[in-house]
């Protein structure tokens, strides 16, 4: 900077200068120190511009530094609470789709247990036909040992059964 080297110069002058017997004033040469001082004049307000450009400069970029963080920091809220909302989203569909399978399966174990009963209903009732229709064989094989091959007439019927009619020889009955 010529300023701090004009200035030095001044120093120079003053501090080489000759002193006044006496006192602490000292002689200077007037048209040197005058030069000096216009020097300086002429440098400084260059040097002043400049220190105040680089000021404006330094509050141009704080004020974009300031102004890009506080956008960052907004950007990060916004997505921060965006975060939250899906979290809260993703965790309400999660409960609720576990409720919805939690409630399948109690149904499905429901239907189940009502088919088992339906079912165990229908093969008892089945049972029963089959036993009584198994009776009713085991009864007319019964009726036929009896009668024996020689005998053309009927056997007597069991109390409380009905009497079939006799069929001829080889013929089938329907029923």
């Amino acid at each position: 900077m010529e300023v701090h080297e004009k200035l030095g110069e001044l120093a120079a002058l003053v501090s080489g200068a000759r002193g006044v017997p006496l006192s602490s004033s000292v002689l200077v040469d007037r048209e040197e120190l005058l030069r000096l001082v216009a020097e300086v004049r002429r440098l400084l307000p260059a040097e002043v511009q400049q220190a105040g450009d680089v000021l404006a400069q330094r509050d141009e970029v704080l004020s974009a530094a300031r102004a890009e963080a506080e956008e960052l920091v907004a950007r990060a809220r916004a997505e921060a609470e965006e975060l939250v909302d899906a979290q809260a989203v993703t965790r309400a569909s999660r409960e609720r789709a576990e409720h919805i399978v939690a409630t399948a399966r109690e149904e499905a174990k429901r239907l189940r247990v009502d088919a088992d009963a339906w079912c165990d209903g229908k093969l008892g009732d089945f049972e029963e036909e089959l036993e009584r229709l198994q009776q009713q064989a085991r009864r007319g094989r019964d009726r036929l040992k009896l009668r024996g091959p020689e005998t053309d007439a009927p056997a007597e019927p069991e109390a409380g059964g009905v009497q079939e009619p006799p069929t001829p020889s080889g013929a089938t009955v329907a029923r």
